[in-house]
């Protein structure tokens, strides 16, 4: 009986430390963004899953489709969307892929709807954290965090928690 009681007790304990611990993953993640630290983001971030979702949500919302219902005021800036193509989202894409980038896509999304590099931000600009609608479980190992209708998902995968998707909101509202 006493067996039994210490691994349930073990159990409660791990079950315990896993609900806790992509809090404190998105916690280090904050202060790795906050803090320039490459080595630290670069160990919290798949930066190739973000890369291909990035890809994803721009080749939509530039797509055809997607245009007629994209209110652009500027004419040149509505000729250069309708004529982009997977090379140019690419290239959008790699400058917003870095630990600097993935900062300035956080702190300003409108930045990538609005074609601007993130050179033209202010990258010393800090991410207001407070602004955090909610960061909870939406699968065992998938942990949402929605800051101001940008979705940021780390999985659980080789015993750690890791940013695999940055999602812009792009497909909702193009207002």
């Amino acid at each position: 009986m006493r067996f039994i009681r210490w691994v349930a007790l073990i159990c409660v304990v791990l079950l315990l430390l896993y609900g806790v611990s992509p809090y404190v993953s998105f916690w280090q993640f904050t202060v790795a963004l906050r803090s320039n630290n490459t080595a630290a983001l670069s160990a919290r971030v798949d930066f190739p899953a973000v890369r291909e979702s990035l890809k994803a949500q721009l080749i939509k919302w530039f797509s055809p489709a997607g245009m007629t219902e994209m209110p652009i005021k500027n004419k040149r800036l509505a000729r250069l969307a309708r004529s982009i193509t997977p090379e140019f989202i690419n290239v959008i894409v790699d400058a917003y892929v870095t630990p600097e980038g993935l900062r300035a896509l956080i702190t300003d999304p409108k930045a990538v709807k609005e074609i601007r590099s993130p050179q033209q931000l202010h990258i010393g600009q800090p991410v207001d954290w407070s602004k955090v609608r909610y960061a909870f479980f939406t699968s065992p190992r998938v942990f949402a965090v929605n800051l101001e209708g940008v979705k940021l998902r780390f999985r659980f995968s080789g015993l750690r928690w890791r940013l695999d998707k940055v999602d812009l909101g792009l497909s909702k509202a193009k207002s």
